[in-house]
């Protein structure tokens, strides 16, 4: 019989500083280093061992509901809402660039090489190429929003979630769509493709994490009512081994990838977690965890026992 595996959970910083909500939490280069933004409109640069010393790098007008880093160049994309999307140098906090796509919001960012992929607020999905800033390709996904893209850089395959609760895949090269994903009731709002590339895992405001394996005919293989509200991010930890998601139900939970079993929750009463809906995750290392919500707080979390 398999041991249980027990993790203990250590709150090590709290990050404050923002006039409102936060949406979005990106990582560079540095393993220090990552960057906030919500709808406050400010992008802030925080290291993880100086949780005081937030540095404003740029300021939009506009909410700002998704980034995407560009780390070899020291750069960072932002999504802002009816404004498109900004390229940011951070080693100055110029903006170097800009592509107005849409007058609609900028939902979510996703990377693959020299690709973007820009899901807005009026259901399309741009593939912009960063090294020459134009739009490549597009596609309009839903007549609702676009809220979650997830790149198979295996299969060379995106998938974007809609407002309208199906979740369609794409060819990269041409944007033709090769499947529907139907079983969420209601707006996909986080999407994942599992580090080995096996799985895509879907979350949505019908609370259910959907885990979907991409080899073969795609069905559910999970559906897991994993939280008791919305289901804002999944985000897997460096190695792959374990994944987190938070949500609306302002709970963080750590899972483990081998049999998709909730290993940890983070929460107000047990951890002096989040106290409003958390909304973004990410993994500085394969322990260090952090999480951005309403509450207009960052907070980072060491998770010990993986």
């Amino acid at each position: 019989m398999m041991k249980r595996q027990v993790l203990e959970v250590e709150k090590i910083a709290q990050f404050g500083g923002h006039k409102d909500g936060l949406y979005s939490v990106v990582k560079t280069s540095n393993p220090k280093l990552f960057y906030t933004a919500g709808a406050d409109g400010y992008v802030v640069e925080w290291n993880i061992d100086q949780p005081d010393q937030g540095k404003l790098v740029a300021k939009v007008p506009n909410t700002v509901y998704s980034m995407a880093a560009i780390e070899e160049l020291n750069q960072l994309v932002v999504g802002q809402n009816n404004e498109g999307i900004h390229l940011l140098d951070l080693n100055s906090g110029k903006e170097l660039k800009s592509l107005k796509l849409t007058d609609k919001a900028v939902f979510a960012i996703e990377r693959m090489d020299d690709l973007l992929f820009v899901g807005t607020g009026d259901g399309w999905v741009y593939v912009v190429s960063i090294s020459k800033w134009l739009v490549q390709s597009k596609v309009k996904v839903s007549n609702e929003s676009v809220r979650s893209i997830a790149v198979d850089a295996e299969r060379l395959h995106f998938w974007a979630g809609a407002s309208d609760s199906i979740i369609r895949g794409y060819n990269i090269d041409n944007c033709s769509e090769i499947r529907e994903l139907i079983g969420h009731d209601k707006s996909v709002f986080a999407l994942t493709i599992s580090t080995d590339g096996k799985f895509l895992l879907s979350g949505s405001r019908d609370a259910h994490m959907r885990v979907w394996n991409l080899d073969g005919f795609i069905e559910t293989q999970e559906d897991i009512v994993a939280h008791m509200y919305t289901i804002n991010d999944i985000s897997f930890s460096p190695n792959g081994d374990y994944f987190a998601t938070c949500s609306k139900d302002k709970s963080i939970k750590v899972w483990r990838r081998r049999d998709f079993r909730l290993l940890k929750v983070i929460d107000k009463a047990r951890h002096a977690g989040h106290g409003t809906s958390v909304n973004r995750l990410l993994w500085l290392n394969n322990t260090i965890i952090v999480s951005v919500s309403d509450d207009h707080s960052a907070s980072a979390w060491d998770v010990k026992g993986l």
